[in-house]
């Protein structure tokens, strides 16, 4: 697996044989839809499904690769209006901002070093530059997020769009217009993980250990397990599960490989590491060589009051700065793995 120098401000990754990992440290639909558009465009072989015209050129004549180098700067006020509406039919209920009537936020554009501020994404040039080919999702509730609006913006683009649930995904879109279909399918550890009870009522009491989460290092969820050769391009995440938050002492993460336990015990976040490199190695040995892999880390958690089951708010018309984010979602790829 081949690796760019990590850089202090990367944003996100692209590949087109090989990966190209970096970071993503806010997860703003624009830039995601314009990496993934610039690069179909530049280094993914058009498939025999539909052929594809003559691209449009890059923004300041940039190659691929100087995309994900650059800045958050802020977006000019107003912010522009979002490209869908509270109908869409991809959203759900909870992460219908617009029905929910969350206020109006200030906005962050990205701006390449080598280009100034991207413009703003076209759904129906994406849709052109995508045409024939399958974008999938896999990972928690940010991939899911990424997927909602990215399948309501491109529904403004082609109105005949209508749900897509195959392969095991959560959930998804097809695109009839141009043959594009997009899906996310939930993965929140990315490998596979199951609930291991306690048997012996005693030793839940001696110690308070109610049972483990099993979580095999070396095998993918069975969500995404059977997909890698269905997509052309394949974003993925993890990130936001691995804290005593999610898995506190009574119910710890405990790492297998080979089906083994693996001694000495892994903390969890040594356990993210070896879960991503035999993740990352799963990929690259069964995608194809023509699949764009594109790797995110997580955006930072932004609760006031609570976290997001104790009452947590996330209600703010305030973005944060850098020097506010927590170290833990600086962390550039080399940091992780």
């Amino acid at each position: 697996m081949r690796r760019k120098r990590a850089t202090s401000v990367s944003p996100t990754a692209s590949a087109s044989a090989t990966w190209r990992l970096r970071l993503l440290r806010i997860p703003l639909l624009a830039f995601a839809l314009l990496a993934i558009a610039a690069v179909l465009r530049r280094h993914v072989s058009a498939p025999a499904r539909r052929p594809v015209s003559e691209p449009d050129p890059l923004p300041c004549g940039a190659a691929p690769s100087d995309l994900t180098v650059g800045r958050w700067v802020a977006t000019p006020r107003p912010v522009p209006a979002p490209l869908y509406s509270a109908t869409c039919p991809f959203h759900s209920g909870s992460y219908n901002c617009l029905r929910n009537g969350r206020p109006p936020l200030a906005a962050l554009s990205w701006a390449p070093a080598r280009c100034g501020v991207v413009p703003r994404i076209d759904p129906s040039a994406f849709l052109a530059a995508a045409a024939g080919r399958r974008v999938g999702l896999v990972g928690d509730s940010l991939s899911e997020n990424l997927a909602i609006a990215l399948l309501c913006a491109l529904r403004s683009a082609d109105p005949n769009a209508r749900r897509w649930k195959r392969r095991g995904a959560w959930r998804g879109g097809y695109f009839p217009r141009h043959d594009v279909t997009v899906a996310f399918h939930r993965a929140v550890l990315l490998a596979k993980y199951t609930w291991q009870p306690v048997d012996d009522p005693e030793q839940v009491h001696t110690d308070g250990i109610k049972g483990i989460y099993r979580v095999d290092v070396d095998i993918p969820a069975d969500d995404w397990i059977s997909v890698t050769k269905f997509y052309d391009v394949l974003i993925f995440n993890t990130g936001h599960w691995w804290g005593t938050y999610k898995f506190p002492r009574e119910t710890p993460l405990v790492f297998y490989e080979g089906g083994r336990p693996i001694e000495p015990p892994l903390s969890i976040p040594d356990g993210l590491k070896r879960v991503i490199k035999s993740m990352a190695a799963y990929i690259d040995a069964e995608a194809p060589s023509t699949t764009l892999k594109l790797w995110r880390t997580q955006s930072p958690r932004h609760f006031h009051g609570g976290e997001w089951d104790r009452n947590g708010s996330c209600v703010t018309d305030k973005l944060l700065k850098e020097d506010e984010v927590l170290p833990y979602h600086q962390l550039s790829w080399d940091d992780i793995t």
